[in-house]
């Protein structure tokens, strides 16, 4: 054998058959209501030799202390709800699809409070506000106002100081001013300005759009929820 060559140490298999044998009494019985309980559930075979060769040491162990597996695991069903039924921690969102629902939201809002004044203003045609900056405007505002709603979420350990947040959400509302202030001189032609109702038609269309992505991607922790 090599220098480099070195024995694979592979764990001994669990003699489940033993174990149950020195079982006392109490923790036999207790042990063949859960096991009566695992085909109930349809448990495969592989799933359940895993299960007891993980569970028959530990309650040796806490039989010779004196520690029935009632008072161990608590009743059959706690045990059986723990292993097959445990509610799963929702996945956090991403960055980016909170920045984009986000960025949803506001562009919804502009483009309806925007179209309906347009309807109603006196001249009833539209307003001096191009798509292209309602766009940008709306993208920038999404990706604001998600740096703090996320610092919020975090846990209070994980936070990054709030000084740093601050400058953060302080550079990119900077950001969001002068992009305004230039997205009003794009010439026309590249941010044409769009009737009133067509704009509250697609704010409407965009509303069905979110819902979508909201539900298709299960996003979270956002402006709406």
């Amino acid at each position: 054998m090599a220098k480099n060559d070195q024995p694979v140490v592979t764990a001994e298999p669990v003699d489940i058959e033993g174990l149950e044998a020195k079982l006392s009494k109490k923790n036999a019985d207790y042990l063949f209501k859960f096991k009566r309980a695992l085909k109930t559930e349809e448990v495969s075979a592989e799933r359940q030799t895993e299960i007891l060769a993980e569970m028959l040491p530990e309650m040796l162990a806490e039989q010779h202390k004196g520690k029935p597996a009632t008072q161990l695991y608590g009743p059959v069903t706690t045990k059986i709800n723990q292993l097959l039924h445990a509610p799963q921690k929702p996945k956090q969102t991403s960055l980016q699809l909170q920045m984009l629902d986000n960025g949803l939201i506001f562009l919804i809002m502009y483009l309806a409070f925007n179209g309906i004044a347009a309807y109603f203003s006196k001249k009833g045609s539209a307003t001096s506000i191009g798509i292209t900056s309602i766009v940008i405007t709306a993208a920038l505002a999404g990706v604001i106002m998600t740096y703090p709603m996320r610092y919020t979420q975090m846990p209070k350990e994980q936070r990054p100081p709030f000084w740093k947040m601050a400058l953060v959400v302080i550079g990119l509302t900077l950001a969001f001013v002068v992009a305004y202030g230039v997205t009003i001189m794009i010439p026309s032609f590249l941010n044409p300005v769009i009737l009133p109702m067509i704009q509250v038609v697609v704010a409407v269309i965009l509303i069905g759009v979110r819902i979508y992505i909201k539900r298709r991607f299960k996003i979270t922790g956002t402006f709406f929820g």
